[in-house]
């Protein structure tokens, strides 16, 4: 009776928990881009095109294959799957937090109602879970799955079958999960894991059809974004381990998860060898995600499973400490330590996820405005090729959307050039083929930061003549909701056919001073800009990149140096009339000086080149010239 009560008291949490997972999800309430990956498939498949991202094009461009299927039901019943996604998303989320109260239960023992509160209490609060479970992707569903199959291992339950066979339909780390537990199963007894393996060996057998479908509809059994993101370097060992290192950094896990790691040890005679097993589920699978690199997302997604393990690991680190006291001793104890851990938890990541909430907001609502009005101004069916394929992707159903990084394009993927020497680049996604984009010759190329080449698929374009002289920007006047100032949100576009043969000729050394005087110009330091774009004419063959040329003169105007300003901006127009930035500027400096004439013929080529940006130019122009009388 007495551990009924204890166990019955420990049920609060639960709820409270929830609560405060819920109100944390709603505040960073948004969708993540690579979720419109997945509902491009989505949408396709329910517009009769089969489950693909370009039509005709059966690549697996998706790590979620099974997420992606299960979006497919309410699409057929005519429901919202975006709305779905983030439903389950956020039911799986929850699922974790009871995971987690179970797991203490069973770990700590069900007398530690404290113990077992504070546990289930720190998933509770850790926002990368509210993070990602509402985003529209698969993670909270994997992590879910991934924690089940520990408890049930833990628990020798031959339900583990099913969790691992539901693990590998929403992600291929399923098979991590699986070989995992055979190691520790083998590494606990010393012998032929038999439990985990028959259960490993039953989930294949139930996965064959899935494995078969694969290999008949794409012709692997891996996705494509494997081939895509994997490289097996240093770089990848060195992005894994800063991956893992922020994610110590922002959950305490310096502080009370390190001494969790080292209790098997210190305490070996007073671990059972269900602890053992959670501890080597959490160095394993840690190694695991140092090994692959980490992840581009940097909001601690591939930590999600182990989430709960972690937090009953820390707790038990606790639990050992004030073993030795009297129980009113160590609630008093126990209670400051636990706030501490709690407000660490909540407090440490808390700047750091809120930002990148807000960036990915801005991100995804420019792509939309982007792909949106890009639509508006082109009624063709055109081609786009793009390294950020997620909600754009989306936005522009039955286009052909050329994905610059190989996520959804199997030759960029497999048959990547090799870098080039001397590219710097924090970008994680280092495979590019710019020959085979050129060949294809898409009718647009857009750079995930506007003009500045930041991706190493972006910058090694910048080294092919064809795509400085077949390309030219245009662009939209864009301005997010509650921000004061706008931008110009440009895009390349194919102006010229692409000719002759399609090789390297400009030095990387001028691609890269090129990028770090964009970035030096997106700060406002114009003269820091400067000494960059010279040191990139210097670098540089002739001719010039008409793009370089306008930017250093834009950068003099900004400094004041009017005169030299504006006659490059004469010398490039007369060397190419498609620069409208050029034309832009000409026109305002023309209506100032009441140069109609001039004007007259600017305006003209403005119509022509953005017509749809014409207004918007000549009532700023107005605007000036009404302040200045």
């Amino acid at each position: 009776m007495t551990v009924l009560s204890g166990y019955n008291r420990s049920y609060w949490v639960i709820p409270v928990a929830l609560c405060l997972y819920l109100v944390l999800a709603h505040t960073m309430h948004f969708v993540q881009d690579d979720a419109y990956i997945s509902y491009r498939y989505v949408a396709n498949y329910l517009n009769g095109h089969g489950l693909v991202y370009n039509l005709g094009e059966r690549v697996e461009g998706i790590t979620n294959f099974g997420w992606t299927v299960t979006m497919l039901l309410p699409g057929v019943l005519g429901g919202d799957f975006m709305w779905w996604s983030k439903v389950l998303g956020l039911i799986f989320g929850g699922g974790i937090i009871g995971l987690t109260f179970v797991l203490a239960r069973d770990l700590l023992g069900r007398q530690e109602t404290l113990l077992i509160s504070v546990t289930t209490l720190l998933v509770g609060i850790n926002q990368s879970l509210a993070y990602w479970s509402p985003a529209g992707l698969e993670t909270a569903a994997f992590a879910f799955f991934a924690l089940l199959a520990l408890l049930l291992y833990v628990r020798r339950n031959w339900l583990l079958i099913f969790a691992l066979t539901m693990a590998v339909w929403i992600r291929p780390e399923g098979a991590v999960v699986t070989v995992i537990l055979v190691a520790i199963e083998y590494v606990q007894t010393r012998s032929w894991p038999r439990f985990s393996l028959w259960c490993a060996m039953t989930a294949f057998v139930l996965s064959l059809p899935f494995v078969g479908f694969k290999l008949w509809y794409y012709g692997s059994i891996l996705p494509n974004p494997f081939y895509a993101k994997t490289s097996f370097d240093l770089e990848q060992l060195t992005n894994g381990l800063e991956y893992a290192g922020r994610f110590a950094r922002h959950y305490a896990f310096y502080y009370v998860g390190l001494a969790a790691l080292v209790v098997p040890v210190a305490f070996r005679g007073r671990v059972n060898s269900h602890l053992r097993a959670l501890w080597l589920f959490v160095v394993f699978y840690f190694a695991y995600i140092i090994l692959i690199g980490g992840d581009v997302l940097k909001v601690h997604r591939f930590f999600l499973p182990l989430f709960g393990t972690i937090a009953v690991l820390m707790v038990f680190t606790v639990q050992m400490a004030v073993a030795r006291f009297r129980k009113k001793t160590r609630t008093l104890l126990i209670l400051p330590v636990a706030l501490v851990m709690l407000i660490l938890t909540f407090e440490l990541p808390r700047s750091f996820v809120l930002r990148y909430n807000e960036l990915e907001r801005a991100f995804t609502d420019k792509m939309q405005y982007k792909a949106q009005a890009m639509k508006r101004s082109d009624p063709r069916n055109f081609s786009v090729a793009v390294a950020t394929i997620g909600i754009f992707g989306y936005e522009l159903l039955g286009h052909e959307i050329i994905d610059m990084v190989g996520l959804t394009d199997s030759t960029i993927a497999r048959y990547s050039e090799d870098p080039v020497p001397g590219m710097v680049t924090t970008w994680k996604e280092q495979k590019h083929n710019s020959r085979y984009i050129l060949q294809r010759a898409p009718d647009y190329i857009m750079f995930s930061t506007g003009i500045k080449p930041s991706a190493p698929a972006e910058r090694a374009l910048l080294l092919y003549p064809q795509f400085q002289d077949s390309y030219r920007t245009i662009g939209w006047y864009y301005q997010r909701p509650g921000i004061g100032r706008g931008v110009i949100s440009s895009v390349f576009k194919r102006v010229r056919p692409i000719e002759g043969e399609i090789v390297p000729v400009y030095p990387v050394e001028y691609v890269q001073e090129y990028k770090e005087a964009l970035d030096a110009y997106s700060l406002g330091d114009h003269r820091t800009a400067l000494r960059h774009y010279e040191a990139a004419l210097r670098a540089s063959p002739r001719p010039y990149y008409v793009y370089l040329v306008y930017q250093m003169a834009f950068s003099l105007q900004m400094l004041g140096n009017y005169d030299r300003a504006y006659s490059i901006y004469e010398a490039l127009l007369k060397r190419d009339s498609t620069i409208f930035e050029a034309h832009m500027e000409l026109y305002r400096h023309a209506a100032l000086t009441g140069d109609s004439a001039k004007m007259a013929v600017h305006k003209e080529w403005l119509l022509k080149l953005v017509p749809w940006y014409w207004p918007r130019i000549d009532s700023t122009v107005q605007a000036i010239i009404y302040q200045l009388r």
